[in-house]
């Protein structure tokens, strides 16, 4: 519309142009050089228009021919660049789609076109990578920490490298730098969280996790947990030689995430050898409270030493009252009550796990003790044969044969960083490794020796000599246990 109208506007002051000449024509006179010329004006004024059009043809002419060097360089640039670009559009599809070799010649001709350093250092680094050319990439990233511009991505390629490799320290040494650097950057945060938990470094891996946090990484509950875990291994670790350190450290991990049975299991253990039982029995049953585990059971049963029998018992069925309903809690009050021979109370405990198949070699070892306190020596003989071939439970795996809880080896805290951290999910890595002993005893062992009275009365109260009253699913030929009954002291 708009050209529309100026092209009608044109067209008027052309014909208004026309009229006005036509109507006065006038005389252009020329004189140069000694001639003299007249012409019309119309006539003239056309002739300055055409050496007017002359003259700039003729400069344009002129400069073209004076630029075209220039040009025919800036052509050819163009044309590489374009070039450049297709190669460079080529080697990183090649690269996504994971075809190394292509990927290489094609960064190769991209660096010899386009004269980008980085960005072809950068494009020949991931492609060396793509063909599991790591040497090479290698170089390339090295290359790169030169230019202040790369030299992060650069980081991050480097101890990419080392990871697969395996040299964490290496690694470690890239993450760190990069956190340093731009401790925004998310994979910097992962990276050197990542390294430090691998190497068993938790002290430094809990400052980094507390990094991340503050910089928003992740989340707050699955830092709370991670945080319990890394407390927990550290405090394992430094607990032979700083044990008042280490229960410090038990004591945060166990307020951290109160339903991690390894950080309450240490933080009890250490609190009562420092003599704060309060503090111990608070935690012990504010975990099991979240999450029964028999390692707990272990721990509040001794507490204190001087307890009787008697008192232990009514302080582990306080303990099963706090979870009533839980499996763990049942199992507890049946072996308490086999304890003290209350073959009623047993049965009570018994019964509604009885009825839930499969039923756990521990829990068979369970009904069998039970059969033997009713003087039952076929349905005892019955249950026992089923737990040799029943399968074992996980929670029971974490406790070895000497009685020590969560013997974890690093790699095994290391990979509870992670199923605890963002799953809430406590591993068993000796359940998981068949590590678990016989839960049951031989059925010759448990059957042998006198028959016990049935009904028979609770046994005495004096103390125990061994260091633990509780033992979850102790097999009938512990040494607390004679003919299917306990031990009298």
């Amino acid at each position: 519309m708009i050209r529309l109208v100026l092209t009608v506007a044109l067209c008027i002051v052309t014909a208004v142009l026309t009229v006005f000449f036509m109507n006065n024509p006038g005389v252009i006179t020329i004189q140069f050089l000694g001639l003299n010329a007249e012409l019309p004006f119309v006539a003239g004024a056309a002739a300055l228009l055409v050496l007017t059009f002359a003259l700039a043809f003729a400069w344009w002419l002129i400069a073209k021919i004076w630029g075209a060097p220039d040009a025919f360089r800036n052509f050819r640039k163009r044309q590489r660049r374009e070039q450049g670009f297709d190669a460079l559009e080529r080697a990183l599809i090649a690269s996504a789609a994971g075809q190394g070799s292509l990927a290489v010649r094609q960064a190769s001709r991209a660096e010899a076109l386009l004269d980008r350093p980085a960005l072809s250092r950068l494009l020949a680094a991931r492609a060396a990578e793509a063909a599991g050319d790591l040497d090479s990439a290698q170089l390339h990233y090295e290359a790169m920490l030169e230019d202040a511009k790369t030299r992060l991505v650069a980081r991050r390629g480097l101890a990419s490298i080392a990871e697969t490799r395996g040299d964490d320290p290496l690694a470690l040494t890239h993450a760190r730098d990069a956190f340093d650097q731009a401790g925004q950057a998310r994979w910097a945060y992962e990276s050197l969280f990542s390294a430090q938990v691998r190497q068993a470094r938790w002290a430094d891996a809990e400052r980094t996790l507390g990094e991340g946090e503050r910089r928003e990484h992740i989340a707050k509950d699955i830092a709370a947990r991670m945080r319990a875990v890394l407390l927990t291994a550290e405090g394992r670790r430094i607990e032979d030689s700083e044990p008042e350190t280490a229960m410090k450290l038990a004591d945060k991990a166990a307020h951290a995430s109160p339903g991690f049975a390894p950080a309450a299991e240490l933080a009890g253990r250490l609190m009562a050898d420092h003599r704060k039982h309060r503090r111990a029995v608070e935690i012990l049953e504010n975990a099991w409270k979240h999450e029964p585990h028999p390692a707990l059971a272990t721990v509040f049963a001794s507490l204190r030493k001087s307890d009787s029998k008697a008192k232990r018992a009514d302080r582990l069925r306080g303990l099963a009252a706090l979870n009533p309903d839980h499996r763990e809690s049942r199992l507890l009050l049946a072996d308490v009550a086999l304890e003290q021979a209350n073959l009623e109370a047993a049965r009570a405990a018994l019964s509604p796990l009885l009825s839930q198949p499969p039923l756990s070699a521990r829990l068979c070892t369970l009904a069998a003790r039970m059969e033997k306190l009713a003087g039952n020596e076929d349905a005892a003989r019955r249950h026992m044969a089923r737990a040799t071939h029943a399968p074992g439970e996980a929670d029971w795996s974490d406790i070895d044969e000497g009685g020590r809880a969560f013997s974890y080896t690093d790699s095994d805290w290391a990979r509870m960083v992670e199923v605890w951290g963002h799953d809430a999910r406590l591993i068993h890595p000796r359940h998981e490794r068949y590590e678990i002993p016989a839960a049951a005893a031989p059925e010759a062992a448990l059957l042998e020796g006198p028959k016990p009275r049935p009904g028979s009365s609770a046994v005495s109260q004096g103390d125990k000599s061994d260091a633990s009253f509780y033992e979850p699913g102790r097999a009938p030929d512990d040494p607390g246990v004679e003919d299917g009954n306990p031990k009298a002291s």
